[in-house]
């Protein structure tokens, strides 16, 4: 039995430096074999002297960082050979603490606006009213989901044009709700007919969502992305004229599975906005402007 060495290039979904503790684990599929390391990492790390036949030894590579989701594979080695291997990790949202953000100032205009003009019950401002532009930016530095929410589907709305030469975001008026995987918008009813007119979207059941009281849901369309589908539902209030607006989420569709060669934990809910924003970022090459604040640079401990 000879050696073989297995070089790992290692980097957030963003292409950014891992920057972690990490357990490196290698099970022979063809015997006893399983050799492990603990140790920190920044980007790149090289494993020698890994036990390879000639013709290749089968390995199952398991990587676990402290802050990012655990990534496993196949991996073929042969003797005197190098294998250089790219691996991207997801982070794990367990381990997210805060994001860092841009400014209310360093937000699109378009963004800027919709926060002017929003009217949210969950955020009343002192005395009276809702807080609203900067204010209500601000009171999301303590609700990180809901901040990282409304900065993926803003990005997400601005790179979804139309035929108007306009995008989704333009259409967008005050929000009046909002939950860590989706917005309740106010639009300019124009968005429904563009959307409904579009290549880019399809018609879809709306069966999963739930009217806002006082509105009827008329109708739902979703982006053709493979993961991370732009969805809009639209709603309506009065039989004509009225008011509109529309329930906007970005759909996971399994893309964090799929993409990273992950399992995800089988905790149910809403789906997380960090997950998007790696979807986002990886998938689409779409940035939402923020990065993950963890909250300590945990040491990976030896099992058990």
């Amino acid at each position: 039995m000879g050696k073989a060495t297995l070089q790992l290039e290692l980097s957030n979904a963003a292409g950014a430096d891992l920057n972690d503790f990490l357990r490196i684990e290698l099970f022979s599929a063809t015997s006893s074999t399983h050799t492990q390391n603990n140790t920190r990492v920044q980007r790149n790390i090289t494993v020698n002297g890994i036990e390879a036949a000639g013709a290749g030894t089968v390995y199952k590579l398991v990587l676990t960082p402290s802050n990012y989701r655990l990534v496993q594979f196949f991996i073929t080695l042969a003797d005197g050979h190098t294998l250089a291997q790219k691996v991207a990790f997801p982070v794990d949202p367990a381990r997210v603490v805060a994001i860092q953000a841009p400014t209310f100032a360093g937000l699109d205009p378009r963004v800027q606006t919709v926060l002017a003009q929003s009217e949210i019950p969950r955020f009343q401002a002192p005395g009276s009213g809702f807080l609203q532009g900067m204010d209500l930016y601000q009171a999301f530095d303590v609700l990180p989901r809901l901040k990282a929410c409304l900065l993926n589907i803003a990005a997400k709305s601005a790179a979804t044009p139309l035929r108007d030469g306009t995008t989704c975001v333009d259409h967008y008026n005050g929000m009046i709700r909002m939950e860590q995987d989706r917005l309740f918008i106010r639009i300019n009813p124009a968005l429904m007919e563009e959307v409904e007119n579009s290549p880019l979207f399809h018609s879809v059941s709306a069966a999963l969502h739930e009217p806002v009281p006082g509105y009827t849901i008329t109708e739902s369309f979703k982006t053709l992305d493979r993961y991370g589908n732009l969805q809009l539902t639209f709603q309506r209030r009065g039989t004509t004229g009225g008011d509109y607006l529309a329930d906007v989420d970005i759909d996971d569709a399994q893309g964090i599975e799929h993409i990273f060669q992950v399992l995800r934990n089988t905790v149910g809910g809403p789906t997380n906005p960090y997950d998007i924003h790696d979807i986002l970022v990886t998938d689409q090459q779409l940035d939402p402007g923020y990065t993950f604040v963890f909250a300590q640079a945990a040491a990976v401990t030896q099992p058990g």
